[in-house]
């Protein structure tokens, strides 16, 4: 008797192995197919122009404006954001430029000037999110594409 539930322990031992071996590896097929997409592939995925808006939340004060932001094919981007509201603080563009970095879901824009990164998430041809400003304010943005194809801001 001791001799089959040896064999049955050692085939279920080999078949858990060999189930959480398959497992693994498509575990990491997943992860080098993501990882291997390159940058410039991923960000042609947002290559055009983006027009939004951005608006401060969750505070006492209130920051609103608009934004354009142009993704190019070489995987770098150009930010323009004008702020309304008082004659003293609104109507001047506010510009940025840097590198994308983008997967299928989101895009992160990495400052040139090394101002904080802005990671928006899209939903078909809506960016969106929330970053936190210079001022320790969240502020939330959403931008439509207006174009697929990059359009001076």
């Amino acid at each position: 008797m001791a001799q089959p539930r040896t064999i049955s322990l050692f085939a279920a031992a080999l078949i858990a192995l060999a189930a959480g071996c398959a497992t693994q590896d498509s575990r990491a097929v997943a992860r080098l197919t993501e990882s291997d997409a390159s940058p410039s592939t991923a960000a042609a995925k947002f290559t055009g122009t983006w027009r939004g808006w951005f608006t401060q939340i969750g505070s006492d004060g209130h920051v609103t404006g608009n934004m354009t932001l142009v993704i190019m094919d070489d995987a770098t981007y150009k930010l323009t954001s004008t702020r309304s509201g008082r004659g003293d603080v609104g109507g001047r563009p506010s510009n940025d430029s840097g590198v994308v970095v983008a997967n299928d879901r989101s895009v992160t824009l990495r400052s040139s000037a090394g101002a904080q990164s802005i990671t928006l998430m899209r939903k078909g041809d809506t960016l969106y999110g929330l970053t936190r400003a210079s001022s320790g304010h969240t502020i939330q943005i959403d931008m439509e594409r207006t174009s697929s194809v990059p359009e001076t801001p």
